[in-house]
Order: structure tokens, then C-alpha cells, then sequence
């Protein structure tokens, strides 16, 4: 951030005052940190967010620990805005620091913790927030969210309703609130909530604003239907042999009827079909939804159609009325169409995926068995679980089947500490978004998961994660695709929040499947 002078600051202060409609002769005297708080807010208000955290750290030079702390919250909130989440996290640490006494600061601090993608840390904060003050709505929100993250929605839900009964004009607690009604298919409500929070949003945030009142849509279009209604009962287990084509899990459906193969993507938040598998098989869009991935179309936010599926159906599975997108308009020069993808998490499902043997298992709770190597799991609407890399980079990855390879952000490439001398060979990736022909290889990269599990030394894909971070409201570090979970057993397993991985039996002359650096031809990569 440059150094800006106090004239000019004064000067943004009268300009946003009179923005707010509430003209002031603040240029006859300094600034009070009360001014300069009402005046970083309509910054706020009007986007001018790199204004409005000038603002704001102004504002938090004063005694008054109630206006330093909400103006704490200003700067790491105008910082998120933009999507520098590591400076998020330095400024919520100082916030914590300068008073650790107050709950609020603490859970000022978790929220920048969460947004880096430091999940147990901002968990810490959390809950020592609220062992000083049990009504602080911060931290209530924060727990309720990381609860609802690892499937615990009534006790998420418990919290989030008090949060926003507490303060209910904070936009965030009711967009959490209605994100985890979606999870326990209460649409209705869902669509209430989604709404409030856009009522509550600046009148200047028109695309969130948008695309709040896209979802709620959508969400009362479901009417008296069911929401992902099993036909064959939540007490079953699912077993369909798959086949893998280019790194990818195949296996043979059918949409409203209409037979069509699959890939197996747990990088996707919803089912997605293409135009053409759509008209064959009557599924109407409702709306048009900004969804978030790789590549260079929109700076990796592409509109696609919102619709429901009457049915689906994989092996003996039915599941009546789910949602999911259709992938049009069409994207040019990608190397092949894109394919109908679904992910059954999305469905509520926990899965295990037997390489060796290629069979999928799908059931609403797993049987209980112990693996060889076990990670906490957060599903943050995708599976987001904790690696380290180079030894002491701490980055959330999201486990994505249909992607090839393991593949690092570019925001987090810039934080360590690699060697600028070693050639950064292009490589061309797509994803939802087209493709992203910034990519490259970052060799001798050590990425770690758990003892004994992880990528020794190996060629990693840099790529853009930005699109998919802004997206899900935290900083999504790097994907582990096929190339990595291949050499195991899998299990996701959503009901315990956790993943396990069983190696492979040995083949050949002994051991599992080496590591392999991906190639520099055309990858496939994340589809957020």
C-alpha cells in the first residue's frame, strides 16, 4: 500500500461525507477517529475500497475501543474485498493484539484466519472469543459457519440464528445463515435468508447483490418438491464400477432418462450438464449464476444457467430433483467439449473410489474402517483439506477427482520463498473458465498432507486460483487431483469430517505408483 498524505486523506474524507450525503466542514479541523470511521464506511458503501482501509487504519488510532475495533473490522473487511487475504491475516493479528481482551478483536482475528484458508486457527480464535463474551456475534457466526463446514447444521444452525438475532443487519451472518439452510434442503428458508442479505447489501454490490436474489430464485423455484429426494432410501450403499479415461473417472447415468457418461468431479459444487444433454433431455433453466474456476474468460467467473434435474440416476442410485448447471453459453477454442460431471458430496453423499479396482461407493454414512493415513475435512461446498508446503506454508487444498494433477495458486507461489533463477515452463490449462495461459511448472516443490503422504521434490502446476477464492469467501491455496489420489484407496467420508487414504497394493517390482510431474501439454483443472 503507498503512503498517502494527510492532505489527501482529509481530502477522500470530505469527498466520501459528501458521497454519504452529509456534507461537513472536515476540511477546518483534523479529522476525529468518529469522522474518519463514518467516512471509510461510505467508501465502503460506494466500493472505493482501497479508500476506505485508508480510512479505516485511521481510524484506528484513538482510545475509544469500541471505534477501534469496528474499524478494525473495516480494514480486514476492505482488504478481503480485494482479495489479499494474506494481508487480511497480518492486519487481524495486530487488531487481536492491540486489545486481547476484547471478544470482538478476537473474532476479528478468526475472520482473517478463516478467509486465509487457516481453519483450526480461526476455530482458536473462535472459541476464545466467546469464553470472554458468549453473545459476541462475530464469533458465533464463525463457529456456526466452521460448524456447518464439518455437517454439524443443527448446532451451525443454532449459532447462526443467534448471531443474527443479535445483529441483524450484518449481511455476512445471513448469507451463512442461508447457505446452511441449503445444506439441510430448507429452501424456503434458505431463500429468505439469501434474500435479507441482499436487502442489506450496499446499493453499489449489484453483482452479489444479483446473484443473492439469482439463488433465492432458484431455491423457490424447487416450489413443494423435495430437494435431492433418494428414491431408494438414505440407509443404502451405492456400488458402480467406473473406468478411467485421461485421468478421469467415468462412469455410465442417466439424466431424466437420457443415458449419458459422467465424470466423477468432486471439484464441482453442483452437477453439470451440457446444452446439448440438456435439450435431449428437457431440463429447463431457471436463472443465470456466476460460477467460478480456471482460465481466463472473465477472469475466471463465467455465467452459466442454473436448472434442475428431474432425476438422476447412477447404477442403483435415484435421486429425484437436483440441482445444476448447464454449461452455456459454450466456450471457444477449448481442446474437446465439455463433459456431465457430478460429484456425489453434492448429493449429500460420502464416497470411497478403489483405483485398483475401479468401483465407487456411495452411501449417506460409510461403514467404519480404519486407513492407513487419515485428514481432518472441511466441506466448505467443496472438500478443502490442510497440506503444508515446502515445509512451512500452511495451504487449504480442495480434493478435485476431475482434475490431473496437484496444483498450487499463484497467491500462494508468491509467499514462498522459491529460487527466482529456475525456468517457469509454460503449460496450458483450462478449466470452466477457458483456458489459463498464465500457468506454468514450479519444480522442486515438497507438498506434504500427512506423515508419509504428500509430493517429494516434484514439478507442481501455478495456476489462478483468485476466481474460485472470491467465490467461496476464503483462499483456496491449491487442488490435489488424480495424479495424487490415484495411488490410493479414498474415502471421503462426510459424516466423520475426515478423508482416508490407503495405499495402493504393491505392483510390479514393489511399491506404489511413483509420483508423476504432469507433462506441459494441455491439463484439465479445477471446475468450481
Amino acid at each position: 500500500m503507498q503512503y498517502v498524505s494527510e492532505k489527501v486523506v482529509r481530502l477522500w474524507i470530505l469527498v466520501a461525507l459528501v458521497v454519504a450525503g452529509q456534507w461537513v466542514l472536515a476540511a477546518q479541523a483534523p479529522p476525529t477517529p468518529a469522522l474518519l470511521l463514518q467516512a471509510a464506511d461510505a467508501f465502503m458503501a460506494n466500493l472505493r475500497y482501497q479508500e476506505a482501509l485508508v480510512a479505516y487504519r485511521a481510524a484506528r488510532q484513538t482510545d475509544d475501543t469500541v471505534l477501534r475495533i469496528r474499524a478494525g473490522a473495516g480494514a480486514v473487511r476492505a482488504l478481503l474485498r480485494v482479495g489479499l487475504f494474506t494481508a487480511a491475516q497480518r492486519e487481524g493479528e495486530l487488531i487481536a493484539k492491540a486489545d486481547p481482551q476484547q471478544a470482538a478483536a478476537g473474532a476479528i482475528n478468526g475472520d482473517a484466519l478463516w478467509a486465509a484458508g487457516l481453519f483450526p486457527e480461526a476455530e482458536d480464535r473462535y472459541a476464545a472469543a466467546l469464553a470472554l463474551d458468549a453473545r459476541e456475534p462475530r464469533a458465533l457466526h464463525g463457529v456456526g459457519r466452521s460448524l456447518a463446514a464439518r455437517q454439524r447444521l443443527d448446532e451451525a444452525l443454532a449459532d447462526l440464528a443467534l448471531a443474527t438475532s443479535i445483529d441483524p443487519r450484518e449481511p455476512m451472518y445471513q448469507y451463512s445463515l442461508g447457505m446452511t439452510y441449503v445444506q439441510l434442503r430448507r429452501y424456503e428458508e434458505a431463500a429468505s435468508a439469501l434474500t435479507r442479505y441482499a436487502d442489506l447489501l450496499s446499493k453499489h454490490d449489484l453483482d452479489l447483490m444479483r446473484s443473492a436474489r439469482t439463488q433465492a430464485k432458484f431455491l423457490r423455484s424447487f416450489g413443494k418438491r423435495a430437494p435431492f429426494e433418494m428414491l431408494s432410501g438414505d440407509a443404502e450403499v451405492y456400488t458402480v464400477p467406473f473406468r478411467t479415461v485421461d485421468d478421469q473417472m467415468i462412469v455410465s447415468g442417466r439424466v431424466n432418462g437420457t443415458s449419458v457418461d459422467m465424470v466423477v468431479d468432486t471439484g464441482v459444487e453442483h452437477a453439470v450438464i451440457s446444452p446439448a444433454i440438456a435439450e435431449r433431455a428437457g431440463v429447463k433453466a431457471v436463472a443465470t449464476l456466476d460460477t467460478a474456476g480456471v482460465g481466463d474468460f472473465g477472469f475466471g467467473i463465467r455465467g452459466m444457467q442454473i436448472a434442475r434435474l428431474d432425476r438422476l440416476e447412477v447404477g442403483t442410485l435415484r435421486v429425484n430433483n437436483v440441482t445444476c448447471l448447464i454449461a452455456s453459453p459454450s466456450l471457444p477454442e477449448m481442446p474437446s467439449p465439455e463433459t456431465e460431471t457430478f460429484s456425489p458430496l453434492a448429493l449429500g453423499l460420502s464416497m470411497t473410489i478403489d483405483y485398483r479396482r475401479g468401483v465407487l461407493t456411495m452411501a449417506r454414512q460409510l461403514p467404519e474402517r480404519a486407513y492407513e493415513i487419515t485428514l481432518p475435512l472441511r466441506m466448505a461446498r467443496l472438500p478443502i483439506v490442510r497440506g503444508l508446503v515446502n515445509g512451512s506454508s500452511p495451504v487449504s487444498f480442495v480434493l478435485d477427482t476431475g482434475s490431473q494433477d496437484t496444483s498450487l495458486g499463484r497467491s500462494v507461489v508468491a509467499q514462498l520463498n522459491t529460487d527466482p533463477t529456475v525456468r517457469h515452463v509454460p503449460v496450458k490449462v483450462y478449466g470452466r473458465g477457458g483456458w489459463d495461459r498464465s500457468a506454468f511448472l514450479l519444480p522442486y516443490v515438497d507438498v506434504e498432507l500427512a506423515s508419509g503422504a504428500g509430493l517429494r521434490k516434484t514439478s507442481v502446476i501455478v495456476l489462478s486460483l483468485d476466481a474460485p477464492s472470491a467465490l467461496l469467501g476464503f483462499q483456496v491455496g491449491g487442488v490435489i487431483g488424480h495424479g495424487f489420489l490415484s495411488q490410493y484407496a479414498v474415502a471421503i467420508d462426510l459424516q466423520r469430517s475426515q478423508v482416508g487414504l490407503q495405499r495402493a497394493p504393491a505392483t510390479g517390482s514393489g511399491g506404489s505408483v511413483p509420483d508423476r510431474p504432469p507433462s506441459a501439454s494441455a491439463r484439465r483443472m479445477p471446475k468450481h
